[in-house]
């Protein structure tokens, strides 16, 4: 399997894979999943998970259009790690990988999302998934790798040689 699309858990560095290399998409779903039109790039992470956002009609089909669009234009497209995005890609036969935190990188974690801005729900409810969802590859449909505590996407990213 060519490996095109990641799905990433948050706080790991997709934004700041995405931001340093020119053929790698962070295509987040927040701006799909809801008006952002009246949000300034800078309070993107504080919106999240915030009570009052405005649904957009088109979610999900806008997001899957990007995200095929991204493909074509990306070698490498990295997405949340959200199971409705997990859903989407697999209605929609496309393949991933899914890449999670080791369970000891809990407090590192945490500092990042609160050093972000990210609100107090939103941490809750990331918390949540990082100590729910299983680590073990068979409990998946679709390949997974942990990522090691103190390492970062980029590093394992070119391990894979995928940058």
């Amino acid at each position: 399997m060519a490996i095109k699309v990641i799905s990433v858990f948050a706080g790991l560095g997709k934004t700041t894979v995405g931001e340093k290399y020119p053929n790698v998409c962070d295509l987040r779903s927040s701006a799909y999943r809801c008006d952002y039109s009246h949000i300034k790039e800078e309070d993107y992470e504080k919106m999240k998970c915030v009570e009052n956002r405005i649904p957009n009609p088109d979610w999900p089909n806008n997001y899957v259009k990007a995200l095929k669009e991204a493909m074509k234009q990306y070698d490498l497209v990295l997405v949340p790690s959200n199971l409705d995005i997990r859903n989407l890609l697999i209605e929609n036969n496309i393949p991933f990988l899914f890449i999670l935190p080791s369970l000891d990188s809990r407090e590192l974690l945490l500092k990042r999302y609160q050093k972000r801005g990210n609100s107090e729900d939103l941490i809750r409810n990331v918390m949540e998934y990082f100590d729910t969802w299983s680590r073990n590859p068979e409990d998946y449909s679709y390949p997974i790798l942990i990522l090691e505590k103190n390492q970062y996407l980029e590093d394992l990213l070119f391990d894979l040689k995928l940058l």
